[in-house]
């Protein structure tokens, strides 16, 4: 008797819930108003207001024509900021595992020679596993991920972000892997 009774205070229960489900669904229905039905031309979705569809209207960006070594380094947008690229590396692209000229100059091993900055001890170092490593991660080989050339393109939105650094060094240097887990209480 106790299993008939579950059984239909369950039934009964699933039928009330389609019931009320489907026609909570019809109320919410409503006639689109004419108001809603107005389409919205391209030119009010882009920040450069002009049509999506097209190209003509985009304002060129401008990049660095100097090669590396002539140009100068640029403060980073804020404390352990990828650094923009001040130099031309059109010559650089595509960036692969095997092939990547950045590391030719940015490589710890070379940096000094080649008189350029070098790849802070973030990218020598294996967060998956915990440990340092004595050459660039491989999972750092693409550097136009997160480093990309600087040019001159028109800013679309302002903005009047500060940025604040902690010393005067990291305007121009990462100390990201010492503090990659500030904030973060541990184990």
């Amino acid at each position: 008797m106790l299993k008939q009774t579950l059984k239909f205070i369950l039934i009964a229960g699933i039928a009330f819930l389609i019931i009320s489900c489907s026609s909570s669904a019809r109320q919410n229905r409503t006639t689109p108003s004419p108001q809603t039905d107005k389409k919205i031309p391209d030119t009010a979705l882009s920040y450069r207001h002009a049509e999506l569809s097209g190209e003509a209207d985009t304002p060129m960006s401008i990049y660095s024509d100097n090669d590396p070594g002539e140009s100068t380094r640029i403060q980073r947008s804020f404390e352990n900021a990828p650094p923009l690229i001040p130099h031309n590396i059109e010559d650089f692209v595509p960036i692969t595992r095997e092939d990547n000229e950045c590391l030719s100059c940015h490589d710890p091993n070379e940096a000094e020679e080649a008189e350029a900055p070098s790849v802070p001890a973030s990218h020598l170092y294996d967060l998956r596993r915990n440990k340092p490593l004595d050459h660039v991660n491989n999972a750092n080989y693409n550097c136009t991920l997160c480093h990309v050339p600087q040019s001159n393109a028109p800013v679309l939105i302002g903005n009047n972000f500060k940025a604040e650094f902690r010393t005067e060094k990291l305007k121009k240097s990462s100390d990201l892997l010492d503090r990659i887990n500030e904030g973060v209480d541990g184990d």
